[in-house]
């Protein structure tokens, strides 16, 4: 039975199709699941570009079982300056109501300013830093609309950006400078071995309403193939840890690709700063990522059609507090080592069995693959008895628990199958005992003329017997026997006769025995006769005058006939 379902499900699974145009690890893992590819609009998931949702999304009707890997307003969160924008609203809204505490949470980001916008309001805020501090404030400037690093810079000297300062004074409503956000730049980042990093985490949301998110346990750490200098601000191998950018030095390694698995990078942050304090930076990740989709909550518009895989890029700083740098709608899925490779097709995999096109899931799995549930409607936390506050870069165990769920699937569908199974044989019964039912009533109905005489014939005899039967209840009598009745099993049953021919019977029946037996009687004793007198009358033909005449006789008693004439007449 269990091979009949699994069998079933994979025929099912394998006519399910695809649409993207990415040849990475988005393809590998399409194929890995045996989908199909198509290039019409007969697809059951699309990864698409965000251009696509931008152009086409909003003019396509989607089918009740298509999906697809973008909200349509996700910019609200994967562009620079419309996040910072809804993280300082959502901040401000909070501290409305009342919830300064909750308020105080939100500040895992730098301080930020639009440019040119607001420029002159950052131009304040630079000049108040420079004073305050006795060397240079560095500040990173980065285009709202561009990734893998392109166009970022930092400077220390507001010469630097005169313009987005020209542009803004001369020519307001059609500024010629493109749209950035300029950040204070975190000069102080831990650093290992020297050299700067910043991780990328994964972040799966299937849901806004409710929030419903996954986060996965397996990440990396980037780091720059570079030596930390905080006064070179213009060596991009050293700030920035971009892989396109890292790719381009002469001391990147090929091999290992300046990546570290997230699990490796815990296990060394524990060694030296100790379990919890390195447990409580990882429980703060994963609140970050929380608190970063509620701020925009209210702003995306739900679709059940739609999913979103995040990455967030997060840098640690010297007191391990975590920062926000950006999130990505569309983190890449091109690996440069094997061991890239095999994360990401893993993540991928996960990713399309919690969308759960083949519908094997139950919807109450804490966790799926590599990716644990931590928020539905609100933050999921973790037994008081755990040892983890968060599973973030703990073992990966995605492989045992991908077992476990096609086990339990694969015995659920059994019983679903066998459960069908027997409601089609009880339905296929009960529709024969129907049928049968029918055929009886309507071979009663042909016969009803034939059924109707003979019944009242049955009823014309039983109306026969019961008039006989008061006829004989009317010819005899209630009265008390003159002695002992035989055993009735002794008593030959006589036809039924009237009481004129019963009393003929009898004499007759007296008077051959007399004949036969003339000296009988003589030799009889009175209390022997009277005793054979009683025998021969019958009680329910019994006639008291006739055999009191007798019985005076027997007993030598006179005038019994005569008496018994006077009566009669």
């Amino acid at each position: 039975m269990l091979i009949i379902s699994i069998r079933l499900q994979q025929d099912y699974s394998s006519n399910l199709k695809f649409k993207t145009s990415f040849r990475n690890c988005i393809l590998e893992a399409f194929k890995r699941r045996l989908w199909k590819e198509t290039e019409g609009d007969d697809w059951d998931i699309m990864w698409a570009e965000k251009e696509w949702i931008h152009e086409v999304l909003d003019h396509t009707h989607l089918q009740s079982n298509q999906k697809i890997n973008h909200f349509r307003n996700h910019y609200e969160l994967t562009r620079k300056d419309l996040m910072i924008k809804n993280f300082k609203r959502y901040k401000k809204n909070l501290e409305r109501e009342g919830k300064s505490e909750e308020a105080n949470n939100y500040n895992f980001f730098p301080l930020t300013f639009h440019l040119p916008s607001e420029y002159p309001i950052f131009f304040e805020e630079f000049k108040r830093q420079s004073a305050n501090s006795d060397t240079k404030t560095a500040w990173i400037m980065k285009p709202i609309g561009k990734s893998q690093g392109k166009g970022i810079f930092i400077f220390n000297k507001i010469q630097q950006i005169s313009q987005w300062k020209n542009t803004l004074r001369y020519n307001q409503d059609n500024p010629q400078a493109e749209a950035y956000i300029v950040q204070k730049y975190i000069a102080d980042p831990l650093l290992i071995g020297g050299k700067k990093f910043d991780m990328r985490i994964y972040l799966l949301c299937t849901s806004y309403q409710p929030l419903t998110l996954y986060l996965y346990r397996t990440g990396f750490a980037r780091f720059t193939h570079h030596r930390y200098d905080s006064e070179d601000i213009s060596n991009t191998y050293v700030h920035l840890t971009n892989v396109a950018i890292q790719k381009t030095s002469d001391n990147y390694d090929e091999k290992l690709g300046g990546k570290w698995n997230l699990q490796t990078l815990k296990l060394y942050l524990m060694t030296k700063y100790g379990q919890e304090k390195v447990a409580e930076t990882f429980y703060n990740i994963q609140m970050l990522m929380i608190r970063s989709l509620q701020a925009v909550q209210k702003i995306i518009i739900n679709d059940k059609h739609c999913f979103e895989l995040y990455g967030f890029d997060i840098l640690l700083d010297a007191q391990l507090k975590p920062w926000l740098l950006e999130v990505n709608a569309s983190p890449s899925m091109t690996s440069n080592t094997p061991v890239d490779f095999e994360l990401k097709c893993g993540l991928l995999d996960d990713v399309f069995t919690i969308i759960d096109l083949e519908k094997v899931l139950t919807g109450n799995e804490e966790q799926i693959g590599g990716f644990d549930l931590i928020c539905k409607g609100n933050p999921i936390k973790l037994p008081i008895n755990s040892t983890f506050t968060t599973y973030l870069g703990a073992f990966n165990n995605r492989q045992q628990q991908l077992k476990k769920i096609a086990k339990s699937t694969a015995i659920r569908l059994a019983q679903t199958y066998s459960e069908g199974q027997m409601k089609a044989i009880e339905v296929g019964s009960k529709g024969q005992k129907e049928k049968e039912e029918k055929d009886k009533q309507m071979r009663s109905s042909s016969k009803g003329p034939q059924a109707m005489q003979n019944g009242s014939n049955v009823n014309n005899k039983s109306n026969n017997l019961t008039k006989q039967n008061t006829i004989m209840k009317r010819n005899t009598t209630n009265l008390p026997a003159l002695g002992t009745m035989q055993n009735k099993s002794n008593v030959k049953r006589q036809p039924l006769q009237n009481a004129g021919q019963q009393q003929q019977i009898q004499q007759s029946q007296s008077n051959s025995s007399k004949k036969n037996n003339p000296n009988e009687d003589s030799m009889l004793s009175a209390n022997q006769k009277l005793q054979k007198l009683t025998q021969e009358s019958k009680i329910n033909q019994f006639q008291p005058y006739k055999q009191q005449s007798q019985y005076n006789e027997v007993m030598g008693m006179g005038g019994g006939s005569r008496n018994l004439q006077k009566n009669e007449e």
